[in-house]
């Protein structure tokens, strides 16, 4: 009788586990389209809480009057932008296209200034008179097995610009809901810290919001850095739509993609219309550029969470390889979390 009751027992706990499996399985699958806004959501109220502090107390202390601003602001840092470049290529499409019909029409330059390029900008000259000469066939004949797929990732883009939409306004949705039970669910996650552990639960929670907060403002404010040098020297060289690229300059960095690509953009189309002094100035700023955003983000990010600069530096190129965006937040966390814990179990144990 008792090796049967055991089984029974056996039986029970094995149902149970694959009925507790089925739902967290479900529960996921339901969750998943919206967990990227969520964690996203997480960061930015972790790295604004005590920026919306401020506006509530200036706000005679009324908490929805700050979630009215707070959402204001959100929209217009993470949302307004997408719309203002789509729209702003909605209208000048057709003059996009105008031009693309007039290069035929037009002589292509010469760019005689690649002979002064030390060892490599002669050969590199002779090969662009001879693609001149072609009127570029060869080139077009090597490109067009390519062009499916430029096409097909064209589309992607496309496809992951409206799935990024999507996910800032779920964002700004559980921010403003965050913002509103902030207290609350604060305490709430230092006691389930602390039940999971009484002696790392609440300092591993600090430290996360700590971490979370630093690599934030790292970006944050290296983006907007880099977007005013690049700004500024758009407006010296005389881009047009200098406006419009400071901003595609700026949500690029904050995307982590980097000031190369908006740079390169600028370098050739400088270089393109003759104005060679103004493509170097460009090339020697996207060079200070590039070299900015790697060490002042992980400058900052280290300021503010007093971490390693080398377990920084890692954790961002290393999530940002494993997880994408939200990687430039996961890795430098994880990465700091595992070095608080090991060196809080080796003091202990001095």
């Amino acid at each position: 009788m008792p090796k049967e009751k055991n089984t029974n027992d056996l039986l029970k706990l094995i149902l149970n586990l694959l009925l507790i499996g089925l739902f967290i399985i479900i529960t996921y699958r339901i969750v998943e389209p919206f967990l990227f806004g969520f964690f996203w959501a997480v960061m930015v109220v972790i790295a604004t809480w005590p920026l919306m502090i401020k506006i509530q107390n200036k706000l005679f202390n009324k908490r929805w009057l700050s979630l009215l601003v707070m959402a204001l602001i959100l929209a217009f840092v993470c949302v307004i932008p997408f719309l203002l470049i789509i729209s702003s290529v909605a209208q000048n499409g057709h003059y996009l296209i105008e031009w693309a019909k007039s290069l035929s029409h037009h002589e292509l330059p010469t760019l005689d200034w690649l002979n002064s390029i030390p060892m490599f900008g002669e050969e590199l000259h002779q090969k662009w008179l001879e693609l001149i000469k072609t009127d570029g066939s060869d080139l077009i004949s090597n490109v067009q097995p390519y062009i499916g797929t430029m096409i097909k990732w064209l589309i992607e883009q496309v496809t992951n610009l409206g799935i990024f939409i999507f996910h800032a306004g779920v964002m700004i949705i559980f921010s403003l809901l965050l913002f509103l039970k902030g207290e609350s669910i604060t305490k709430y996650v230092y006691v389930f810290a602390n039940r999971l552990s009484k002696q790392y639960g609440e300092t591993t929670v600090t430290l996360a919001g700590q971490s979370i907060r630093a690599v934030a403002l790292g970006v944050v404010v290296t983006a907007i850095t880099l977007a005013l040098i690049g700004g500024l020297s758009f407006v010296l060289t005389n881009m047009p739509l200098a406006g419009l690229l400071t901003l595609v300059l700026f949500i690029c960095c904050v995307a982590q993609i980097g000031p190369v690509v908006v740079m390169l953009g600028c370098i050739i189309w400088q270089f393109w219309s003759g104005h060679t002094a103004s493509g170097i100035i460009l090339i020697v700023v996207a060079v200070i550029l590039t070299t900015l955003d790697s060490v002042m983000r992980a400058y900052l990010i280290k300021k503010g969470a007093d971490l390693p600069f080398l377990l920084i530096l890692f954790g961002v190129i290393g999530g940002l390889l494993g997880f994408g965006i939200m990687g430039l937040f996961i890795g430098p966390i994880v990465l700091a979390l595992t070095y608080k814990i090991i060196q809080t179990w080796v003091d202990e144990q001095s």
